[in-house]
């Protein structure tokens, strides 16, 4: 039973499953990846934090030790999608994992954006192993400032 526990997918899995039912969207809607809030994990674990400032949205990601030839984004509709492939390493000869938790192969990752129109500009650096993608916001999805007068 340890070993089972212990096995790097059986882990992945539970915490999957302790994602699923600790999500404040499971309350109140379907489990649907597409109705989560800022898209869906389908596999691996890239970590992202999503944030927006007057002028762009950011989505930043963690990717340790994938080149940039690896990452593949795309923008459709309002959805940002990036996949990622980390290359399974070369097992030595007579090696014997002990613990063996990253993740390597395809991975896909979804971000839904609030966004009725297609960005101005979209960048994307990597920076020690952070991907930052900049999707400037049109025009049309800035805030726009009223100025109040008094009678």
């Amino acid at each position: 039973m340890y070993a089972e526990i212990m096995n790097p997918y059986t882990r992945n899995m539970f915490r999957r499953l302790n994602q699923i039912f600790s999500t404040p969207s499971l309350y109140g809607s379907s489990l649907l990846e597409s109705e989560w809030p800022f898209g869906s994990l389908s596999s691996g674990e890239l970590m992202t934090n999503v944030r927006e400032d007057d002028d762009a949205f950011y989505v930043e990601m963690e990717v340790p030790g994938v080149k940039p030839d690896d990452i593949d984004l795309s923008f459709i509709g309002n959805e940002l999608t990036l996949k990622i492939t980390r290359p399974v390493p070369k097992d030595e000869a007579n090696v014997r994992y002990l613990r063996r938790e990253r993740v390597f192969g395809n991975m896909v990752r979804t971000i839904t954006l609030p966004l009725e129109s297609a960005p101005k500009e979209l960048d994307a650096t990597i920076d020690n192993g952070i991907l930052c993608v900049r999707l400037k916001k049109p025009e049309a999805a800035k805030v726009q400032k009223i100025a109040v007068a008094a009678k």
